[in-house]
């Protein structure tokens, strides 16, 4: 068994559920078995009500704290999205936890630092073109997150999205998280054999919103076809799979990584 003193729960979606548990109290009760008796439980303040519930019962269980982090760390943070902004405040409590205090100057330089690859990922700043944005959103949890980020992003611009999903996720909610933020949509697939056809895509997109959907198999080709659509004064968001950022990120010629 790990023995953290200081374990970090930012929130429980429904993933991995032939393995972890049909619900999100399972998954969490998964999750939440790395809590050493008399640890320190950082939790974060999205946290579905169902895993708060588990987390509380494993705290009392194992003579646990637990700490809520902040909805924002009270610091301005160099990474997009309001889901990032909630992480950097739990790793904040996490740090304070483990080692007693932190620092306020520290705690500044590394939030304007801090970036992390294919999270909201701004790629291309949109001189003389369209801003493009990496994410790698690939469940409807983390979906929902990103979506949630938007609005304050685009300001009024319009959202091309570029998509591609692997055959175990949920799809349909994934979609639905993020079509109605959308302008257009490219369908794509990417290197992944798990990876649904850009025409189950389609047929999908085309079931849970009436934006106009456009199909491109190839990843950098879709990526290309989504900064047309954009224009110059548009955003494009490439998203729903980590296999997708990886081959919009790879350089031609290099060796793919493991298909896990």
């Amino acid at each position: 068994m790990l023995q953290a003193p200081v374990v970090v729960l930012t929130n429980v979606g429904l993933e991995h559920t032939r393995w972890l548990g049909p619900t999100v109290a399972d998954i969490a009760r998964e999750k939440l078995a790395v809590v050493p008796p008399g640890g320190t439980l950082v939790l974060g303040a999205d946290l579905h009500r169902d895993a708060l519930r588990e987390a509380e019962a494993v705290a009392d269980r194992q003579g646990a704290t637990i700490v809520r982090a902040p909805a924002d760390p009270g610091v301005p943070v160099r990474a997009l999205g309001g889901f990032q902004r909630r992480n950097f405040a739990a790793a904040i409590e996490a740090a304070r936890a483990w080692l007693g205090h932190v620092d306020d100057e520290a705690v500044r330089a590394a939030a304007a630092q801090v970036a992390v690859p294919g999270r909201f990922q701004l790629v291309d700043t949109g001189v003389g073109g369209p801003q493009v944005i990496l994410d790698g959103a690939h469940n409807p949890g983390g979906m929902e997150a990103l979506a949630a980020s938007l609005p304050e992003f685009l300001k009024g611009r319009p959202l091309t999205a570029v998509i591609s999903v692997l055959d175990d996720k949920d799809a349909a909610a994934m979609l639905g998280a993020l079509l109605p933020h959308c302008a257009d949509v490219v369908v794509t697939s990417n290197a992944n054999p798990r990876a649904l056809s850009p025409a189950t895509l389609e047929s999908l997109a085309a079931q849970v919103a009436t934006v106009p959907i456009h199909r491109e198999p190839e990843p950098k080709r879709a990526l290309a076809r989504g900064r047309e659509l954009a224009g110059p004064g548009g955003v494009v968001l490439a998203t729903g799979s980590i296999y997708l950022i990886a081959d919009l990120l790879r350089s031609d010629g290099t060796r793919r990584v493991s298909m896990l």
